[in-house]
């Protein structure tokens, strides 16, 4: 039976696929409206994501999203936590009712794994079990407590990058009004990660679906698929350059001073970021642990920046439906919505400052689109039909 709400969705489509049809399929069944928080153009693990924000949206859209906002710079590219907590808070900021997000386990297990971390007896044996063994990561002591406690199945499933972030969104949404929707994640459906190991264009245009496929094919050769590696050049001689004049990175987001050393020292003897990325990362640090870091190095991303909360997001693509829930979000007051960015500097000194810093991004990121063209302020939200 359908709810009369808002559901929101935190997500990067990095391409759309057809898990994510699915998805907005079952939400379509149960919600009037559904709003889409997409990452802006990188996501999550810290690399270029395939297409720019305004191409991802474009497909949310076609395939059944009524409002894509933004996740902006640097939110959708810091750790889970940091990332979900920005995602929730937009969320509840323009006024959502619940929030869905995919899980790879039942949500009964994910439930009980959150109710265990929120007991302070949880955290304490978590700290002492670091303390113990200084070998173990803070990650593997979680999962050595929670294994203790709920069993082998449940150890498993907080090693899984969907389960992960959905106990983010389950910290972070108890600070609000907004209630959880968990949505359970159908392996037939090839991932994200599947589909851009393919690299070709062609072949993943091939595995997504026609509404999204139309989109991305538009764009081949042109805006879609993006290669990182054209800002390996800008990536090394940045780290080299901040190795060689000592430049401080005590105040970057998510950058130990022995993280940085290695990074740095890695810069001198490799001319590729995933090289220096590879040489560094090991058992305390994840690949996607240091890319962050790297990002944060290259792009001076500071850990105060990323702790305010998202102060903007930007109105990427919406239908009739969507602009229902812009007109009471702007009523809200409670979060700036740039409908155009051309007219973001009219907003206070913190979104003016905030999108500033992530259009500074942005420019260099475009740089690995296919045929890359001049830094655009001006583009408008792509407007479609209700479906």
């Amino acid at each position: 039976m359908k709810q009369n709400g808002t559901v929101s969705v935190i997500c990067e489509y990095n391409p759309f696929h057809f898990g994510h049809e699915y998805q907005l399929q079952e939400l379509k069944t149960r919600f009037e409206r559904i709003v889409c928080i997409l990452s802006g153009d990188i996501v999550q693990r810290g690399s270029v994501a395939v297409a720019d924000k305004y191409l991802r949206a474009e497909a949310a859209l076609n395939n059944g999203a009524d409002l894509v906002l933004e996740l902006p710079i640097p939110y959708c590219c810091s750790s889970a936590r940091d990332f979900a907590s920005a995602g929730v808070y937009i969320a509840s900021a323009i006024g959502s009712d619940h929030l869905a997000f995919s899980a790879e386990d039942e949500s009964e297990l994910l439930f009980k794994i959150h109710e265990l971390s929120k007991n302070e007896k949880f955290n304490a044996e978590v700290q002492e079990a670091v303390r113990l063994n200084k070998s173990l990561s803070f990650p593997q002591a979680i999962t050595s407590v929670i294994e203790k406690h709920l069993g082998t199945d449940a150890a498993e499933a907080i090693k899984k990058p969907n389960n992960i972030l959905s106990l983010e969104y389950l910290k972070a949404l108890e600070e609000t009004d907004v209630t959880p929707f968990t949505v359970k994640r159908d392996p037939k459906f090839e991932s994200s990660s599947m589909i851009r190991a393919r690299k070709d264009g062609d072949t993943m245009v091939s595995l997504i679906p026609e509404r999204s496929a139309s989109v991305f094919g538009r764009e081949l050769g042109k805006r879609f698929p993006r290669d990182e590696k054209k800002l390996d050049a800008y990536f090394v001689a940045t780290l080299r350059r901040i190795g060689s004049l000592g430049i401080p990175t005590d105040e970057l987001y998510s950058v130990p001073q022995d993280l940085a050393k290695k990074i740095l020292q890695a810069a001198i003897k490799h001319s590729e970021t995933e090289k220096i990325i590879s040489a560094v990362a090991d058992k305390c640090y994840t690949h996607a642990r240091v890319r962050r870091a790297v990002n944060a190095l290259v792009f001076g991303i500071t850990a105060e920046r990323v702790a305010a909360k998202p102060p903007y997001t930007t109105v990427l693509a919406t239908n009739e439906k969507g602009r229902e829930v812009l007109r009471k979000a702007k009523a809200l007051k409670k979060i700036d919505i740039v409908n155009k960015p051309v007219r973001a500097l009219e907003f206070g000194e913190a979104t003016k400052d905030s999108f500033l810093f992530a259009k500074g991004i942005e420019d260099v990121v475009s740089l690995s689109d296919p045929l890359p063209s001049p830094a655009d302020v001006g583009r408008n939200p792509f407007i479609g039909e209700s479906l």
